[in-house]
């Protein structure tokens, strides 16, 4: 039983079709992630002004993703993944930051992106964190 022409053709752009779609979907799911050094900062300054901002209005703030904050306060807590800044504000820091070096009670300049704010706790939370200055 052979195939026609026609049939073969048909064949060949369906796997053709099928390829492209697989290729382009393997793109667009691990297309790269963008820096936090690469994202617009939208608030610039002290860490005890922007929580006056976001206990104000939390939904502005945590909503539509991809906000990036620049923060100056004082470390309250730390643990192997983040620091407290202010007793409010939790930076989740990137992957391979250590956090040996920071001592409780020391101001920080960082940089995170948030991603929520629990209001019961009037916590506010952030990642992809970097220090800026220590």
């Amino acid at each position: 039983m052979s195939l026609s022409k026609k049939s073969k053709k048909r064949i060949i752009i369906a796997l053709v079709a099928i390829a492209a779609v697989l290729v382009g979907g393997y793109f667009y799911l691990y297309q790269s992630h963008q820096s936090i050094n690469d994202m617009e900062v939208a608030f610039k300054g002290n860490s005890q002004e922007f929580l006056t901002k976001i206990e104000a209005n939390a939904d502005e703030w945590t909503t539509g993703g991809n906000k990036v904050v620049e923060l100056t306060g004082v470390i309250s807590g730390k643990d192997l993944k983040g620091v407290t800044v202010n007793g409010s504000i939790y930076f989740q820091l990137e992957e391979g930051t250590k956090t040996d070096a920071l001592k409780e009670g020391q101001k920080i300049n960082i940089k995170g992106r948030i991603i929520g704010y629990d209001e019961i706790l009037e916590e506010l939370k952030l990642d992809k964190a970097i220090i800026l200055k220590k």
